[in-house]
């Protein structure tokens, strides 16, 4: 009871006041030859999505830790989203954090259109980093000259419209890791936001998935079914790039 009112009193002057440092920008580092020599796997898996997408976007102004980041994004969305192209495609991406990986979500989907717009929702836009940026401010860093992207701090439950695709990594399906992360427990309805996020997907659409261990797996499994939503199982995402401490488990829907 006592975390709970501290996370919703944190919340509420998070929400109000709405402090952070202007202008956030990451140092840049040199990202050409990380895995060269190191990881021939992973640099041949890079050489792969260097031929079907142009990693020029994700090698300008990055960090070798984040071009990992995208690297892994675009990896498991081209192993296991099945995409179809169109000419014109809107995106969601729900729980965006600081959107770090909004480079290869965009490089990913942009290579399936002519028009993309691609939205990023996150409800605790404006919890602050060690280094007094908000996850906002770093936002705004990852999109910056990805066209018609846009960063909405807000309930996901306020979302209007249809979008051909959704990506939804690491919800919130136990109560323990929300607390963690400091949101009040009013916010933990797993249930009513995945029929939500269901509700917004067009006529023909997909959503991804994307849960940390099996634990949230079982029961990422469990809400879908009693929802009586349609489903696929991906089973562990695996990529070449990274590898969590917590396996991670998809779901196509």
């Amino acid at each position: 009871m006592f975390e709970n009112f501290k996370n919703i009193i944190d919340f509420y002057i998070r929400q109000k006041i709405r402090f952070s440092r202007k202008n956030y920008c990451a140092e840049k580092e040199n990202v050409e030859s990380i895995f060269k020599g190191s990881d021939k796997i992973a640099s041949r898996r890079e050489q792969e999505l260097g031929e079907k997408y142009n990693l020029t976007l994700l090698k300008e102004n990055n960090t070798e830790q984040n071009y990992k980041e995208n690297l892994y994004t675009l990896d498991i969305l081209d192993k296991y989203l099945k995409v179809t192209s169109s000419d014109e495609l809107k995106i969601l991406d729900i729980g965006s954090k600081n959107w770090f990986y909004a480079k290869g979500e965009h490089l990913f989907f942009k290579a399936h259109a002519n028009r993309l717009e691609i939205t990023g929702v996150e409800l605790d836009a404006f919890r602050l980093y060690s280094n007094l940026y908000s996850r906002y401010e770093a936002a705004q860093f990852h999109i910056k000259g990805l066209e018609n992207t846009k960063y909405i701090a807000d309930d996901m439950l306020n979302i209007k419209g249809k979008f051909h695709y959704i990506t939804w990594f690491l919800p919130f399906v136990k109560k323990e890791p929300l607390m963690y992360w400091g949101l009040p427990l009013k916010f933990f309805m797993p249930e009513k936001l995945l029929e939500h996020a269901y509700s917004l997907l067009d006529e023909g659409g997909k959503m991804f998935i994307l849960n940390q261990g099996e634990e949230e797996y079982e029961i990422q499994k469990k809400l879908l079914k009693n929802l009586n939503i349609p489903f696929e199982e991906i089973g562990e995402v695996k990529s070449e790039f990274l590898a969590y401490k917590h396996k991670r488990y998809g779901f196509i829907v």
